[in-house]
Order: C-alpha cells, then sequence, then structure tokens
C-alpha cells in the first residue's frame, strides 16, 4: 500500500501573506526610526531575526497588529539597552 503525504503548513496560506505585510510594515518603521539602515550590513540577519519573532508571537496566538507591536518594542527596548551599554563602557553612565 502506498502512502502519499500531503505538505502541511503551521499555518495557512492567508496567515503567511499576512506575516509578510506585517514583515514589511515592520521594517519601514525600523528604517523611519533610524534603528536600521537601508545600506546597514547586517539587514539580512536582523530581517531573519524580525521574522523568528514573528513567527514566535503568531504561534502563540497574538494578531498581527499586536505582533508588529510586540517585534517594534521588543527590537527598540534591545537597540536602547545597547546604547546604554556602550555609554557604560565609554565610562560614561547614560540617563534617560
Amino acid at each position: 500500500m502506498e502512502v502519499t503525504r500531503q505538505r502541511r503548513s503551521a499555518f495557512p496560506p492567508d496567515a503567511l501573506a499576512t506575516f509578510d505585510h506585517t514583515l514589511d510594515e515592520v521594517w519601514t518603521e525600523l528604517l523611519a526610526d533610524g534603528l536600521l539602515s537601508p545600506s546597514n550590513f547586517d539587514a539580512g540577519e536582523t530581517r531573519a531575526r524580525v521574522a523568528q519573532k514573528l513567527i514566535a508571537f503568531a504561534s502563540s496566538g497574538w494578531s498581527a497588529i499586536q505582533i508588529k507591536q510586540l517585534i517594534l518594542r521588543t527590537l527598540r527596548n534591545e537597540r536602547s539597552a545597547a546604547r546604554h551599554e556602550i555609554g557604560d563602557r565609554g565610562g560614561r553612565r547614560s540617563h534617560s
């Protein structure tokens, strides 16, 4: 007996289209905020990190709007923490 297997996706096609749109929106906002530069050498790595976060949040049942807000907040916080760390290493403590 021959068993045929259909390829299965954890997300339906409409969800994948939403992911693509959400990823583009997040990317546009990060560029507008100055957190990324179009010529940034690690843009591919950053886009992959954003995509991984998007899938993780989507797996938890968040809406597209919530996912976008969570990703942006996470990346902004990471950038802020990195700036504070650099300031602390330079002998300056930054106070916000």
